[in-house]
């Protein structure tokens, strides 16, 4: 595979790079509604089941453990940030780490890129690991890139010993 970098690539690397980093830090400081303002009016967040391939999973077809179009995330945004969520209140400690990104496609507007992740979420003693990639379709918008599209494919046989998400990945 032959790469070329050109100023203009080097530069829209560097804004995915930073969009990506900027989302893990909102994420792992529960600044929850200025990460949903990262995503598009038509956005969506998605982790599809860990039993069936990344290129087969089709949220018509399998049960997702998450499959959120934008009013299902603004839901979750404000669950999350209320006492009364039990099972992050107190809240998880959490850490997320990005690395590997690749920009697989660019059109001018929309951008698909992933990444490989891994997320640590700490609670009463207790640390959970969750690994895998990050698919992204990015949009341009007012000059700005927006997630239209976050998935992601979990790299487990399952959610043992943790048993559910309770954080957003």
């Amino acid at each position: 595979m032959k790469i070329t970098a050109t100023q203009e690539s080097l530069l829209r690397y560097f804004q995915i790079q930073q969009l990506l980093f900027h989302e893990a830090q909102l994420l792992d400081s529960w600044r929850l509604n200025e990460w949903l303002d990262l995503f598009t009016e038509d956005g969506g967040y998605f982790v599809p089941p860990t039993d069936v391939s990344a290129e087969e999973a089709d949220p018509a077809k399998h049960l997702y453990y998450i499959a959120d179009n934008r009013a299902r995330l603004e839901e979750r945004v404000i669950r999350l940030d209320k006492r009364t969520c039990h099972a992050e209140f107190p809240r998880s400690k959490v850490q997320h780490l990005v690395s590997n990104i690749l920009l697989e496609s660019d059109n001018g507007t929309e951008v698909g890129v992933s990444a490989g992740f891994v997320v640590y979420r700490t609670k009463n003693g207790h640390t959970d690991t969750f690994i895998g990639h990050y698919r992204y379709l990015l949009r341009e918008v007012e000059g700005e890139l927006k997630i239209v599209k976050k998935t992601c494919n979990l790299a487990l046989d399952g959610l043992r010993p943790q048993a559910k998400i309770s954080i957003i990945l």
